[in-house]
């Protein structure tokens, strides 16, 4: 007689069913409890597998990265026109001058030239001359033929590319710690320079220096040289000399409004920053409560350190005061004041300024928080 297999679950000498599976031995009663164990167990698959289809679905539908791919072709392509634009106006001119400047050469000589034929006063000399003059006159017209477009290596138009991180591994820092970060080697530094001052102000140093020239309180607005369309990129600048109370505006413009306009102000609706006086300015609208905004414009001296953050990500202005460590961040309205923008800074008391700090930093921006690189 052949010993009877115990039942796996209740150890009794009962065991009928070997389960393919697991090659257990079960009874009666739990060869059907058995079953709807695996059952139960089939459903949470079934169940995570519908979970993650739908969360699949939602990804595809909703996914972040398409708006930020379309908002970059968007920037660009305006960056592009604008461009695009200003050369073809400056080639225009350039072409227009020469034409004129060579047109005129060839009115002066072809007078001379009937006026002594006219008269028969003429010799060797005069011919050799004359030579001379349309010879320069045909190289002054190869030369203008040699005009060529080149690329700018260092354009402000930067391609991009898809990364995918492999690792899972992420670590986030609190909004609330985000001052600590702002010495981090991680940052993104402008390379920023001062490139066109409207007003009593000027710029020197290679650029990095804007001075306030004025005697009776008329305002320099000084224009910086880099175009800010996408990414989180900082600029650190040292207060050289504030008078007090302290008068400088620093912040954001339009560069559509500066390209197509010589007269600018701190309160048009095309700018967001921080001035004298405990103000803020938005768009037209300026803010002198302290107690809501946060911003104390006194404590701002001379030397002090300020760095100036443009979030083109998130659509907002950042100022950071280093000695104080206070950080204020101004939103920005980019219907009113559409990217790119540019630096402004404003100044009217004389001898007042402020210089460029130039980081050689290197590293992402802090902003590039989705796996859309630039290249």
């Amino acid at each position: 007689m052949s010993a009877q297999k115990q039942c796996v679950t209740c150890d009794k000498n009962s065991g009928i069913l070997t389960c393919n599976g697991c090659r257990q031995v079960f009874c009666g009663k739990h060869v059907l409890e058995h079953r709807q164990n695996l059952t139960n167990e089939l459903e949470d698959i079934i169940q995570d597998h519908d979970s993650l289809q739908e969360e699949l679905q939602q990804s595809i539908d909703e996914h972040v990265l398409i708006e930020r791919i379309n908002q970059w072709e968007k920037i660009s392509l305006t960056t592009i026109r604008t461009v695009a634009e200003t050369i073809r106006q400056q080639l225009q001119q350039m072409i227009d001058k020469s034409n004129k400047q060579l047109s005129k050469s060839c009115v002066d000589i072809a007078n001379n030239i009937r006026s002594s034929r006219d008269a028969d006063d003429f010799c060797e000399n005069d011919l050799t001359q004359w030579i001379q003059q349309l010879n320069k006159l045909k190289q002054e017209l190869v030369r203008q033929s040699s005009v060529q477009i080149i690329e700018d290596e260092q354009s402000v138009i930067r391609l991009i590319k898809i990364y995918q991180n492999e690792s899972s591994d992420k670590i986030i820092i609190p909004y609330q710690n985000r001052s600590l970060l702002l010495h981090s080697p991680t940052i993104q530094f402008a390379q920023e320079r001062f490139s066109k001052v409207i007003g009593p102000g000027k710029i020197i140093d290679d650029g990095l220096l804007a001075k306030c020239t004025s005697t009776d309180l008329d305002y320099a607005f000084i224009l910086g040289e880099q175009l800010y369309f996408h990414g989180e990129q900082t600029i650190r600048l040292k207060v050289g000399q504030a008078k007090f109370p302290y008068n400088i505006f620093f912040g954001c413009i339009s560069s559509q409004i500066t390209d197509t306009n010589t007269k600018i102000h701190y309160y048009s609706p095309f700018t967001v920053g921080w001035f004298g006086c405990n103000e803020i300015y938005q768009h037209g609208t300026v803010n002198y409560n302290s107690k809501v905004h946060g911003y104390k414009s006194d404590e701002i001296l001379s030397n002090d350190v300020i760095q100036v953050t443009f979030d083109c990500e998130r659509k907002q202005m950042e100022l950071f005061h280093e000695r104080t460590n206070k950080h204020h961040s101004l939103s920005v309205n980019t219907d009113e004041a559409p990217l790119p923008w540019k630096l402004l800074l404003v100044l009217n008391r004389q001898n007042d300024y402020a210089t460029q700090i130039n980081m050689n930093c290197k590293g992402k921006s802090m902003s590039m928080k989705i796996n859309v690189y630039f290249c």
